[in-house]
């Protein structure tokens, strides 16, 4: 009888540690950014009115940027890291219809649970930009020497460019390209959003670009502040760049 109890129980042990464990339940989270001007979708190369006495149009034709540090806090407080770096293009907004769908940075893999803080970084923290495109995969928007200053030793961090028109019909150009470091900026989002097993949660977030320019105690001169490469820091140029991407970034709105 204790033979027969003893090979039962070997039995019992061996069948329970074939049993696989369950596999953590995880979601994915699509982050929808939308580009629009005041009400409206904003549509590249296309003429669109400012409102504004001078200049009277804007023509935008780049609105490129990193975002990094991605993270969402959870109802308990717990802070989960979501993704550590993004490039986002709004190369698509040809139309109305592209750019209503927007351009999507999808995360996948995620805890499930309650969140009610986004965060997000727009830009490269210094560490991250005193790296090289060397040091990264082809498949990492870090690892693109197209999103990388060499004589700089520091990457791109946003690019806006376009046209103005102006009163007299005047046309000229605009580009403000934020990089070096000093330039990262962090933006925290109240908001409730639950990732669930297996499923895909949207948040759209909206770039108001009529912001970028000319929201009241922020403003940019197109017309005479209409260039910068970042420049050294304390500089004319790196005012510029950084107001530039500071402007961006609080032009982000979550849509409720």
């Amino acid at each position: 009888m204790r033979n027969i109890c003893f090979i039962l129980l070997i039995t019992t042990i061996w069948g329970s540690s074939c049993i696989e464990p369950p596999e953590e339940s995880k979601g994915n989270l699509d982050i929808i950014f939308k580009a629009r001007y005041e009400t409206n979708p904003l549509i590249l190369f296309q003429n669109t009115s400012t409102g504004q006495s001078d200049p009277t149009s804007i023509i935008f034709k780049k609105l490129d940027f990193f975002i990094s540090d991605i993270k969402g806090v959870m109802n308990n407080s717990n802070t989960i890291a979501f993704s550590d770096v993004g490039y986002i293009s709004m190369a698509n907004s040809l139309n109305q219809t592209s750019s209503e769908e927007g351009t999507t940075f999808s995360i996948k893999d995620l805890p499930i649970g309650n969140y009610n803080q986004l965060k997000l970084g727009i830009g490269l923290s210094d560490n991250v930009n005193s790296t090289s495109p060397g040091s990264y995969p082809s498949s990492s928007p870090l690892g693109l020497n197209s999103n990388y200053w060499a004589s700089w030793n520091s990457y791109i961090l946003c690019k806006l460019e376009g046209d103005i028109i102006q009163a007299n019909s005047n046309t000229s150009s605009f580009l403000y390209h934020a990089g070096v470091n000093g330039m990262h900026q962090q933006e925290i989002y109240n908001y409730d959003f639950n990732i669930s097993d297996g499923k895909t949660t949207q948040i759209v977030i909206y770039i108001n670009a009529d912001e970028l320019f000319f929201k009241t105690g922020a403003e940019i001169d197109l017309i005479n502040e209409n260039q910068t490469h970042s420049g050294t820091t304390g500089s004319t140029e790196y005012n510029l760049a950084k107001k530039a991407i500071e402007n961006l970034a609080n032009s982000l709105y979550i849509q409720s």
